[in-house]
């Protein structure tokens, strides 16, 4: 599970001592507010807004940072450490998975309520890369009802590749309370632990998914896609207190988001994206540009706009393995008003 004990690594901050003390911005202050946010647990591809507000970025690219606003970024184990930090007051914005917001929102968690305001990405689009449960390519494993009485990782109990598993197992005839062993570990650490035996299956999602799987001495079991079809795996929300506060913000950090997806995606800025990206992630470029932006990546929406039925997906499989305690409509939640470009309904 999560720990209790954070380390806080900010992207870079500006503004005056005073500025970087406040929550909110006065009318009669000019100075950018400083905005706390966690990430859901991945960096670069596997949770591209973690590249969105790198240094370059906000010297070359976007519009507001550091003046309407700024980020305090935590960098989280994952979704659920996410969700709690948005449950104790402690960040504005974070990254979750649909499984962590189905069970912040069960819970009622966070008494003034959460929005869902921007997509990250999209499992289980036809043609894009899917996460991926893997075995040893000789393992006797051939199936999911194989995993009966074996020891499988995933990164963190109650996000969205848990989830993913849960549902494999349960139509596989399989209870994962009973009939295997489910094991944290670190996403890093994954492939490690299948190939040194100390799990017999292991969850792999990018940027380990396309390393990793080109060695050779791993085979796929099951993908996201085979389980639940194109589904909405990350997204951004944001407090209904933060959201009515500080709407223009929330626009401008949004109007920078998909500023910056353009700008990633534009070919003409493919060598200086992979070159800050691979810098960021201490990642040889020439690995990173194998599949980064490409469709051995994930989709992503580059308006940042929301699937409901790819979100409503996940939420129905929690209520459906009794991981919530009712149903949940997603539409509820969302609010895609504060996004630059008009999003379908």
């Amino acid at each position: 599970m999560a720990s209790s004990s954070l380390t806080r690594r900010s992207v870079v901050a500006t503004g005056l001592a005073g500025a970087a003390l406040a929550c909110l911005r006065t009318p009669a202050s000019s100075e950018p507010i400083k905005v706390r946010y966690a990430t859901g647990g991945g960096i670069g591809p596997n949770e591209i807004n973690t590249c969105i507000w790198l240094p370059y970025m906000q010297e070359n690219v976007l519009k507001h940072y550091g003046k309407s606003y700024t980020l305090d970024i935590t960098y989280t184990r994952g979704t659920p450490e996410a969700a709690q930090l948005l449950a104790a007051g402690q960040v504005d914005l974070g990254t979750l998975s649909a499984p962590a917001f189905a069970t912040t929102i069960d819970k009622n968690a966070i008494p003034d309520g959460i929005g869902i305001v921007a997509d990250v990405y999209q499992d289980g689009q036809p043609g894009f890369a899917t996460n991926t449960f893997f075995v040893l390519k000789d393992s006797p494993i051939k199936s999911v009802a194989d995993l009966k009485g074996k020891k499988v990782a995933i990164n963190a109990f109650g996000s969205a590749v848990d989830i993913v598993l849960r549902v494999a197992l349960k139509r596989a005839g399989l209870d994962p309370r009973r009939d295997l062993q489910i094991v944290e570990v670190a996403f890093a650490n994954i492939a490690p632990a299948i190939r040194e035996k100390r799990v017999d299956c292991g969850v792999l999602v990018i940027p380990f998914l396309p390393v990793e799987a080109a060695k050779g001495d791993l085979r796929p079991l099951f993908t996201g896609a085979d389980t639940l079809g194109v589904n909405s795996v990350a997204f951004i929300v944001g407090t209904n207190k933060f959201i009515s506060q500080q709407p223009e913000v929330l626009r401008d950090i949004l109007d920078d988001y998909t500023l910056g997806l353009s700008w990633y995606y534009d070919p003409k800025n493919r060598d200086k994206a992979i070159e800050i990206v691979a810098n960021f992630m201490k990642s040889p470029k020439e690995a990173l540009a194998h599949y980064f932006l490409t469709n051995g990546d994930y989709y992503r929406d580059q308006n940042g706009c929301i699937s409901v039925a790819a979100l409503q997906k996940p939420i129905d499989a929690m209520f459906e393995q009794k991981l919530i305690t009712k149903p949940i409509n997603a539409s509820d939640y969302i609010k895609m008003q504060y996004l630059p470009r008009p999003c379908a309904k």
